[in-house]
């Protein structure tokens, strides 16, 4: 089956502000009035092979902009051609538009042409700053199933990003999430084209502004991974695409890239790292051959170490030359951090002047660089305007942060109707909050460091919770099993003995302040510390660790109760442990205290004094992908008891889930926040099983076997195959990973200030051992069970639950020929009437099948056949599901 969807999405407009602030280009040579074309023309013909070259070449931001961010090192990285100018800069994202609008001129002005530059920047569900919004993960506004929701989200992010000086966003991710086990499935819109087609059209449309990439809120998105990136050999990332074959690309891989260029104002596309029959998609024909045939004119980027991989992976390249040429004459353009632009630039000459790469292919390929540049109105003007704050943006868009959280939830069970919780109707006095992830913010991949950012505006879940029985159910007592005050007041100073105070601010453990100095701070030295009080609740006496961690170029001191307990000390690779570390470092450590730390004791009942000793005293340059932020610092704890024996004994309960247990006994209701986060579910965070953690497996069965009514809130980025749990529990929620506003979220729809009305994005499996269980299955797949477990998913592709019911009646459709008849090219409107005969406010997602569909021949030519097509409006796309109520319309070529 394949699913035909009826969203729409409405454009919103936005007010241009004028940009005067710096002087415009000089174009007195060029004519502005000149046509596009002709300008772009000259500007090429112009340039010598140096100035194509780094066009062609993406420039890491802290190359240029120094350890103070004062463009000090321009000149150092333009040596390999001086004058020349700047193509494209990523990984830098101004705290201030003044940082970004001064580098800018100082190109402007080393450039012998007078060529702007291009900023790219990470733009998935939050601008990669990690200081701005923080919407839902893709596969949470998925689950939306809501185009009007993506394009204002889209919208939002643009605007934010254009707002820093950001002119392309990495975004959308187009991948079709055919095996969850992959990691980056949750930058997925869900398993299916169709849907993936209008929601990255709608999230592009937004980014872009309908196409307005001139105007000073919109942005160029950049669709990736073309093509074929999300059903990779077992769910490895990267690994080879396992799928039908060249039909299934052709029909379904490639249209969402296609739909997004046409309708979502998309003028970048960048390569995946995968294989498609066993031709790296880098350098793969067929893709650049979809491309030309659309008349694609925008540019084409690498992805991250995607050409290496050509060499030292895929092993087709004889060396960086080799692989270099193979990339510029498969239709290559843009380089990401692959090579230094020493050997980039010096292998790139070579290969015109012995003739294995064409000089009218450099030229052909910069200027896809310059349309885009021009397209953007940096010709024009490329500076930012000062009348346009980002902090103001990101506070306008704190409603939408809440919207978008509340509609990505999907509700899986509530049986005898034990949502939305009614303390007072359904004799609740005593709600026991448990879980890993109930007092925590779970932001999920590309939301800075363990997916907690940005900070400020956002909720948990417990905090959330409080604050609505407080208004509503003040005599309902909230109880959980342990917690802490995960936020401080960090004071920033101007100097390294502390004495020099410039302002004070609410913090997280976790804070990364990017490549660039905060605000105010131009100097190659701050500090911070703050003081916290961290309550041991309802624990006993326990031996686990408290430590700080920093990045390279810092150092760190923690004091507790005005004792040093631990520190980290300079180094060029500081202390900090990466979100997923692979599976030979966890045998190795898991258990072991991490860099930074030190053995602690906990007291039950204790608080203490905190101080943390912060300084970046940034020394050196950062890398790229090796020393790429300024100043990160992390404070940590352990809550597990080191020396607890219980908790050594296999299958036996922890002191901390035995401690959950407890507090639970006597609960009325039990919420159990379980799931991911981005220490298992992310880029190269695959994983062989797809149920909770062993840890939180022990916490699961023990909760369930008191008997209590268990409501349990899931997050993360894939589907979990926990049967069990979805029959035992009396309701369950997938909020997937939610953003700033998750906790709020989940709390309104905990109490029904929410109705949800979420489907889900991907099916999700019984067992990991059924995968692939997307819902368009050949019949052959399932025409036989397994003889130990049926062989389809507990919850298919368009299912979810709501407070409320929904009569649907009258489906019909019609096309612009006439009724009960189409042809190529026709549009087909259905119409149905839904009424809503619940007592509560609520959505429904329509769902129209079309049950059999034949476009690409067994030629693999594009043909529409002939004869009759049955459409049917079901409730989700799974097996079960009734397909009584269809429409026959006959296709007449």
């Amino acid at each position: 089956m394949r699913i035909l969807s009826l969203l729409l999405a409405i454009a919103l407009p936005f007010t241009a502000c004028s940009r005067n602030e710096y002087p415009p280009i000089g174009r007195d040579a060029r004519q502005p009035q000149m046509e596009r074309d002709d300008f772009l023309d000259e500007l090429v013909a112009e340039m010598t092979l140096p100035e194509l070259v780094m066009q062609l070449h993406l420039m890491f931001g802290d190359n240029i902009v120094g350890p103070n961010s004062d463009n000090a090192l321009y000149d150092h990285a333009t040596q390999f051609a001086p004058g020349a100018a700047l193509g494209v800069i990523h990984d830098w994202y101004p705290s201030e538009a003044s940082y970004y609008n001064d580098l800018q001129a100082l190109a402007l002005q080393k450039s012998r042409l007078s060529v702007p530059f291009m900023q790219m920047g990470e733009c998935l569900h939050g601008v990669g700053s990690y200081r701005q919004s923080m919407f839902p993960q893709a596969i949470g506004l998925g689950a939306s199933w809501d185009t009007d929701l993506v394009y204002a989200v889209g919208r939002a992010i643009g605007s934010e990003a254009r707002a820093i000086g950001i002119h392309a966003c990495l975004a959308p991710v187009l991948d079709l999430g055919k095996d969850p086990r992959w990691g980056r499935v949750q930058e997925a819109w869900g398993e299916d084209f169709v849907l993936t087609s209008h929601m990255g059209v709608a999230f592009a449309s937004g980014l872009s502004k309908n196409s307005s990439w001139a105007d000073p809120d919109a942005v160029v998105p950049v669709m990736k991974h073309f093509a074929a990136h999300g059903s990779p050999h077992g769910g490895i990332n990267a690994g080879s695409f396992m799928g039908h074959g060249t039909r299934q690309v052709l029909m379904e891989m490639l249209t969402p890239f296609k739909a997004v260029y046409e309708l979502g104002g998309a003028r970048g596309v960048m390569m995946a790292y995968s294989e498609l029959d066993e031709v790296p998609a880098h350098v793969h024909p067929l893709l650049y051959d979809a491309l030309e045939e659309w008349g694609y004119d925008g540019f084409i980027t690498a992805d991250d170490t995607g050409m290496k991989m050509l060499y030292v992976r895929h092993q087709v390249s004889s060396s960086p030359a080799d692989t270099i040429q193979q990339w510029f004459n498969a239709g290559g353009q843009l380089q990401y951090y692959d090579y230094d632009l020493g050997t980039y630039m010096n292998a790139s000459l070579d290969l015109v002047a012995n003739g294995t790469v064409p000089e009218s292919t450099l030229r052909s390929h910069a200027r896809s660089i310059l349309n885009v540049k021009y397209d953007l109105g940096l010709f024009d003007d490329p500076y930012v305007p000062s009348s346009i704050d980002y902090r103001s943006l990101t506070v306008q868009n704190l409603p939408l942060t809440l919207d978008a959280a509340h509609r990505s939830i999907v509700l899986l069970e509530n049986k005898n109707a034990t949502l939305p919780i009614k303390p007072v109707e359904q004799g609740i006095k005593k709600i026991a909050l448990v879980g890993p992830f109930y007092d925590v913010l779970n932001y999920g991949d590309y939301s800075g460091p363990w997916g907690e950012y940005p900070v400020d505006n956002s909720s948990t879940i417990r905090q959330a919770v409080l604050g609505y029985l407080s208004e509503h159910n003040a005599d309902v007592q909230l109880v959980s099993s342990w917690g802490a005050d995960t936020r401080t007041i960090g004071t920033y100073f101007a100097d390294t003995n502390f004495s020099e105070a410039v302002f004070a601010r609410q913090e997280a453990p976790n804070r990364d302040w990017g490549c660039i100095p905060l605000q105010g701070f131009r100097r190659t030295t701050s500090a911070s510390s703050g003081k916290a009080s961290l309550p041991c609740q309802s624990m006993g006496r326990r031996t686990s660790y408290v430590g700080v961690a920093v990045y390279a170029n810092n150092t760190a001191r923690l004091y507790i109760d005005d004792e040093l307990v631990a520190q980290s000390d300079m180094s060029l690779t500081g202390t900090v442990l990466g979100n997923i570390q692979q599976l030979s470092y966890v045998y190795a450590n898991a258990t072991a205290i991490p860099p930074g730390g030190a053995a602690w004791t906990w007291k039950k009942g204790a608080v203490h004094k905190v101080r943390l000793e912060f300084v970046a005293w940034n020394l050196w340059q950062k890398y790229e992908n090796v020393n790429s932020v300024n100043a990160q610092v992390e404070l940590f704890w352990g809550m597990v008891d080191r020396e607890d024996a219980v908790a050594k004994a296999s299958r036996h309960l922890s002191g901390i889930v035995r401690n959950a247990v407890n507090v639970a006994r006597d609960a009325d209701l039990i919420i159990l926040a379980v799931g991911a986060n981005w220490n298992s579910d992310g880029e190269s965070g695959d994983r062989g099983t797809l149920g909770l953690s062993a840890n939180q497996t022990l916490l699961a069965d023990a909760i369930f076997d008191l008997g209590i009514p268990v409501v349990m809130v899931l997050q993360g980025g894939r589907p979990f195959a926990i049967p069990e749990y979805y029959a035992k529990s009396a309701a369950t929620i997938n909020a997937f990973f939610p953003g700033q506003s998750g906790g709020q979220a989940i709390s309104d729809v905990l109490f029904g200030e929410f109705n949800p009305g979420g489907r889900v994005p991907l099916s999700v499996p019984y067992d990991v051992s059924q995968l692939p269980v997307y819902y368009n299955y050949k019949y052959t797949d399932h025409a036989k069970n397994y003889t130990d477990i049926y062989s389809y998913p507990t919850y298919s592709f368009g299912y979810g639950l709501s407070y409320t019911t929904f009569n649907v009646q009258e489906f019909n459709a019609t096309s612009t020929c006439g009724a009960r008849t189409f042809a190529s090219g026709e549009t087909i409107t259905f119409r149905v009437s839904i009424t809503n005969t619940g007592s509560v406010a609520g959505s429904y997602v329509t769902q129209v099948y079309l049950l059999v569909l034949k476009i690409v021949n067994r030629r693999y030519e594009w043909e529409l056949e002939t004869g009759d097509y049955v459409f049917a409006l079901l409730e989700h796309g799974g097996p079960t599901a009734p397909t009584a109520m269809n429409v026959t319309l006959t296709c007449l070529g």
